[in-house]
């Protein structure tokens, strides 16, 4: 029974695709722009998720609502940028990518790849991220990504699909740290999201180190920073923005200056903040970029009911003046 609605779900988003491939691009615009409005008002769980978001990055510099545009805005990118995917996978070839897609920052992608250590690409949930297989048309060495398995088999092999049209290795979550280790070691381009959430306790910091991230200290994943200690490999940060319907610039980012001492643990920690402060320079930049739907600040001490209240910007301001969880 399980299997036959996967293949149900599958069949209707493959119908939707078909649909979605002969429409021009400004109509995909407009169709992904009333998608998002649409899905905004619909979903209150996750409406009350981007309001408790928005209220950490922006706190009371935006109002109620600016809050409520800046949401909205959000889930309409989000559409868009996935219509766009669909629609751009059929008509993008390495001859036309640049009419479409605009990439700044490339030699700093191939100075690294000179230096014959690895390069890791450090991505968030931000922007069009799928469009990052254009790159893959310049001359570059191997490269993996780390993909978690999707539960729907059928949209699995789709996914799956796509990433080995450009000769990529698919890297399960699981063991991944040795696996990327010895491909960088090979001087491959390994692909890493770093924005959201790392596993586990965050008073025990498993799964991830606990830094700030917006002034909120956080769990946050630190695979870019512990491969790069110990392969001596680069970590290039990388965002896509959108231009306009069908038009996007990758922005390639200078390497991160890495901080390497004896102290390894302290050295992890500063780094992996570094990036965080990336993150934070972009999403301020391009707030309606941002996947805010993402519970990226859940189980932190005395934050726990961030996204059940219904007034998120009292409770962070009580943990910003009071940041220790009452004990009692």
């Amino acid at each position: 029974m399980i299997m036959l609605t996967d293949f149900l779900a599958y069949l209707i988003f493959r119908s939707f695709l078909f649909v979605v491939c002969f429409l021009p691009l400004r109509l995909n615009a407009i169709l992904g722009r009333l998608i998002g409005r649409a899905y905004y008002r619909i979903d209150r769980t996750r409406r009350r998720f981007i309001k408790a978001n928005i209220c950490v990055v922006f706190g009371r510099d935006l109002d109620d609502k600016k809050r409520e545009i800046l949401g909205r805005k959000g889930c309409e990118y989000l559409a868009m940028n996935i219509l766009d995917f669909v629609k751009l996978d059929k008509i993008v070839n390495p001859k036309n990518y640049h009419r479409f897609i605009e990439i700044r920052g490339l030699s700093n992608l191939m100075r690294s790849i000179e230096r014959g250590k690895g390069t890791i690409i450090v991505m968030g949930h931000f922007g069009n991220l799928f469009l990052v297989r254009y790159v893959c048309y310049q001359d570059i060495p191997s490269r993996a990504v780390i993909i978690r398995e999707i539960d729907n088999p059928y949209l699995e092999r789709f996914i799956s699909s796509i990433v080995k049209v450009h000769d990529a290795i698919a890297v399960r979550p699981d063991g991944a740290i040795k696996r990327m280790r010895g491909l960088l070691l090979q001087n491959a381009i390994i692909l890493t999201l770093a924005d959201q959430k790392a596993g586990g306790d965050p008073r025990v910091g498993r799964h991830g180190i606990v830094v700030d991230f917006f002034g909120i200290p956080s769990q946050t994943h630190i695979t870019a920073p512990l491969l790069a200690r110990h392969t001596g490999a680069s970590i290039i940060p990388l965002f896509i923005i959108r231009k306009g319907p069908g038009r996007y610039k990758i922005e390639i980012n200078e390497p991160l200056r890495l901080i390497c001492t004896a102290d390894e643990k302290g050295d992890l920690r500063r780094n992996t903040r570094r990036l965080n402060q990336i993150f934070e320079d972009y999403i301020r930049m391009y707030p309606q970029h941002w996947f805010w739907l993402h519970r990226r600040w859940k189980d932190i001490p005395g934050l726990e009911g961030l996204y059940e209240t219904d007034n998120p910007l009292e409770l962070i301001e009580n943990f910003r003046r009071d940041p220790t969880p009452d004990s009692s």
